[in-house]
């Protein structure tokens, strides 16, 4: 797309004038940001027009017409009768299953795949839980004492490994040991003793996730993954306690994932974001798992809801990815609530600030007698281990993070740390900061090393600070890499590959479709009525092709470099080139960037960002209007829809919600309506003595 190269000033007095929203008195205390981010204080009226479509996007009818699209294709997926390794067999069983119980080459092949023992084998037994549970009595009784002797010798329920890889082995020795309760399993138990062990490990990892968050959070590859197991459970456990747990774990996951949804795009700050490497990265036409699970729920971007969505030019081989399928042939549907939140038919806008847990937070969950007995980090429990900022508007969302420093954790290496999304009629509708540095020795599909060229994140040397619609995005990179010889963990994909000399440039990537203008050293972006500013600062930016499918990149050489990032639409400036002489005086203060590796900038909003690169660690000095962010009082979840406080999650879109407290041994289920803006509360579910009370 042509550059345009404007020359344009605009006198500070004149950009006074021209602020849209005017910054308000603040009291200096950190506790008032907090609050801030919990409320709306100028929200705006989405459309008549806007809300019905909405409305529709949510509507239990259509939910249940996408489900049977991805129901009907999973049962055409190509099946192999006498493979042995089930992953992708038994969805595409479920799936027939589903649409004729009595389908008996879907049968017959439970127990070929159920004997699988290899890498991988967690998937299979997790999938094999639910077509024991909802299908185990139709199987022939040769092929059910097959399956049942399979179920009862395998050893693998008490094992570690990833955080789904356990949830998944907890909740199928869970539903195992339950509809078994008299058989002998392994190491000698009963089914009786395996579903008691097996719930108290979700006890104990509910607890924690409430306490502390989980750790493969918003992961658009796994968090599918980590659902699955909790929805079988919540199917087709016996044990009301069993049900009430696991619908709690659920819950907090899926609130999680709606929240942070945002057109298609699963809001960065995230985890195990793979896809970077694989060039799967999120287009916002479901791709990824995670997207997948919301289209079913709350639609997804430009994702169709007709069976034209069942043939795709972006992955032809399968428009749809088998794991979330388990989400498809189950009747369970996230609370109106979430739904509404996850398709953002709510008021906007709003923020959100969250924390994250590290490993150690949830790994003494895992531990047990018989396969992991003993924890495998050595790290004291974090429960602000890195912390999330998210800004939501209509149109468009921000993401940014603040994170503690763990170069060996291998996670880290593909969480992306900062991002604009937008609402979009293209494939791509986000913008993605990467500073090369893990994988620049791997070699690309040419065979040569990544070197610039990879775009994975987060780098060690990266700082932020950020607020509502605007961004500081800071780099302090050094010529060697004080890091030299720390690959880290993790399996061989995912081991950073890099030399000692470290790469001195970042690279803005934006999709090839949208407008751009240059104003001097000021760089305006358009996607219809989203606008964007850049500011970069520390060395010469300029535009160069990208070699990732259907984006540009602005190159910003140099050692202390970054840039500032503000975002508006139509609704608050009226046009792009109103936009451009509201931005173009933004006050961007690098008087201090070379000494002091110090960055302030004052947003059309008025809101001063400030923020400064730490010697040790890679959390910042960071202010906003002045006041400091204290990452040590961080809150556990907070925004105006989802919050977590002290293990008690609540959930609400303005008009009616739920509540989950977990304070005691089992949550307690809450429902309200919003009336006159205060809480009336309607209903309350909770277990006791084995039995689901209703009051």
């Amino acid at each position: 797309m042509r550059v345009i190269i404007v020359r344009f000033t605009i006198s500070l007095a004149t950009f006074a004038l021209a602020f849209v929203w005017q910054s308000t008195a603040w009291s200096g205390r950190f506790e008032d940001l907090v609050a801030r981010v919990a409320t709306i204080e100028t929200p705006e009226r989405y459309t008549l027009g806007l809300d019905k479509s909405l409305a529709e996007c949510v509507d239990e009818t259509l939910i249940n017409r996408r489900k049977q699209l991805m129901i009907r294709a999973g049962a055409k997926d190509p099946f192999a009768r006498r493979r042995r390794d089930p992953r992708h067999q038994f969805p595409t069983v479920l799936c027939r299953l589903s649409l004729d119980p009595r389908d008996q080459a879907a049968l017959a092949y439970v127990p070929v795949g159920c004997r699988f023992r290899e890498q991988g084998d967690t998937f299979g037994k997790s999938s094999l839980a639910r077509i024991y549970c909802q299908f185990g009595h139709l199987l022939a009784p040769e092929q059910r004492a097959a399956v049942v002797q399979e179920i009862t010798t395998y050893p693998g329920y008490f094992s570690g490994g990833t955080e789904n890889y356990v949830n998944m082995r907890r909740t199928a020795g869970l539903l195992f040991g339950e509809w078994l309760p008299k058989e002998n399993f392994h190491f000698d138990i009963t089914g009786a003793q395996m579903a008691e062990e097996c719930r108290q490990y979700i006890r104990a990892y509910g607890k924690a996730i409430y306490r502390a968050s989980m750790v493969e959070y918003l992961s658009p590859a796994y968090h599918v993954v980590n659902t699955n197991p909790f929805l079988n459970v919540v199917d087709h456990a016996k044990s009301e306690e069993s049900r009430i747990m696991a619908r709690a774990v659920l819950d907090w996951m899926m609130a999680d994932l709606a929240l942070n949804s945002f057109h298609g795009i699963v809001l960065p700050p995230q985890q195990r974001e793979k896809g970077l490497l694989t060039n799967h990265y999120q287009l916002n036409h479901a791709r990824g798992l995670a997207q997948w699970v919301g289209w079913l729920y709350w639609g997804c971007g430009t994702t169709p809801d007709d069976e034209s969505v069942l043939v795709s030019e972006l992955r032809p081989e399968k428009p749809y990815n088998m794991p979330a399928l388990l989400h498809a042939v189950s009747s369970w549907n996230p609370h109106p609530a979430m739904l509404n939140i996850g398709a953002k038919r709510v008021r906007t806008p709003f923020m959100v600030w969250q924390s994250r847990g590290n490993w150690a937070c949830i790994e003494p969950a895992h531990v047990n007698k018989w396969g992991k007995t003993k924890a495998a980090h050595a790290q004291e429990p974090n429960a602000r281990y890195n912390m999330r900022s998210v800004y939501i508007a209509r149109d468009y969302a921000l993401g940014a993070s603040y994170r503690h420093e763990d170069i060996m954790d291998p996670i880290v290496r593909n969480a992306m740390p900062f991002v604009v999304a937008w609402r979009s009629k293209h494939l791509r509708n986000w913008l993605h900061v990467a500073h090369p540095y893990w994988y620049t020795l791997r070699k690309g599909d040419d065979g040569q090393p990544l070197d610039r060229n990879d775009w994975s994140d987060t780098s060690p040397f990266l700082r932020m600070v950020h607020w509502e619609n605007a961004a500081v995005v800071l780099y302090d990179i050094p010529t060697r890499d004080p890091y030299s010889g720390k690959s880290g963990k993790g399996s061989a994909l995912f081991r950073s590959e890099r030399g000692d000399d470290v790469i001195q440039c970042i690279f803005v990537y934006a999709p090839d479709t949208v407008e751009r203008v240059e104003r001097g050293e000021h760089f305006f972006l358009r996607d219809g009525e989203v606008f964007l500013s850049l500011r970069p600062f520390g060395g010469k930016a300029a535009w160069e092709a990208a070699p990732q499918q259907g984006f540009v990149r602005l190159a910003i050489p140099g050692a202390k470099v970054g840039f500032a990032v503000e975002v508006g639409d139509a609704t608050e400036h009226g046009s792009f080139d109103a936009f451009q002489q509201h931005l173009a005086g933004a006050v961007l203060d690098t008087s201090h960037l070379a000494a002091a590796t110090r960055v302030a900038y004052v947003s059309a909003r008025g809101h001063r960002l400030d923020v400064r690169h730490t010697e040790k660690g890679w959390l910042p000095d960071a202010r906003v209007n002045g006041v400091k962010l204290e990452f040590d009082a961080w809150p556990t979840g907070e925004s105006p829809y989802v919050s977590c406080r002290n293990m008690v999650l609540d959930v609400n879109d303005g008009r009616e919600g739920f509540r989950v407290d977990w304070t005691a041994d089992l949550p307690t289920y809450s429902y309200y309506r919003i009336e006159n803006g205060r809480k009336v509360f309607t209903r309350r579910e909770w277990v006791e003595d084995e039995r689901l009370r209703v009051e």
